[in-house]
């Protein structure tokens, strides 16, 4: 890229004119000599309005920039963070060992969809590690999700860890982990749906007396 270009290229990300901003991003990329250093560079000095309109035209292009976007997994903004790893997914660029990590971060959205993601992958060795932190998350969306994930991935070795599910404060994730229980056992003392609160608390003590038998031979 020739310098003179670049420069307008860098004029221009300085526009107040969003529209100008998106030429001026899409000008960059076209270029061959354009590189995710390059990118990085520029990012690191834009403003929230360029650097939001940088990541979008990123997203949609043809090429990949995958340092931008591991990069980008660990800013401050949360709604880039979900870009950020919904753009690495889409990619291929996601990896069982990177969805633990992104287990741990600090917006629920971002846990839900790295659950999501780790269940289209398919690796069920991320299973143990999704129950472990997932079960103990503060959002129950979050709780309820990765019991979904167990019910559907996992075997009897996991109920050791659903059944805690069962003194959850959220009547949805208890209700999920009753789904989960009868996937994963094969055992039926009722539907939650449908009970009254008297008998969703008798399914759950079902469940719970049913383990203390059970927990020694499983």
């Amino acid at each position: 890229m020739k310098r003179a270009g670049l420069d307008q290229i860098l004029v221009d990300l300085k526009d107040s004119d969003p529209e100008i901003k998106k030429l001026a991003a899409k000008a960059l990329l076209a270029d061959p000599s354009c590189s995710d250093q390059l990118i990085t560079s520029i990012l690191s000095d834009a403003d929230k309005p360029t650097s939001d309109i940088i990541y979008d035209v990123l997203f949609d292009n043809e090429h990949d920039f995958p340092a931008v976007f591991h990069a980008a997994t660990n800013d401050p903004d949360p709604e880039l963070r979900r870009k950020a790893v919904r753009y690495l997914f889409r990619r291929g660029m996601f990896t069982t060992e990177q969805g633990i990590k992104w287990l741990g971060d600090s917006d629920p959205y971002v846990r839900r969809r790295v659950i999501s993601y780790l269940f289209w992958i398919n690796d069920k060795s991320a299973l143990e590690s999704v129950i472990r932190l997932a079960l103990k998350d503060p959002d129950p969306l979050v709780r309820k999700d990765a019991l979904r994930l167990a019910g559907i991935w996992g075997s009897m070795k996991d109920v050791q860890f659903v059944i805690k599910a069962l003194e959850d404060p959220s009547v949805q994730v208890r209700m999920q982990a009753i789904w989960a229980l009868k996937r994963l056992t094969g055992e039926d003392f009722g539907e939650p749906v449908s009970a009254s609160g008297d008998e969703f608390e008798w399914i759950i003590a079902k469940w719970q007396g049913w383990w203390e038998l059970m927990k020694e031979r499983i």
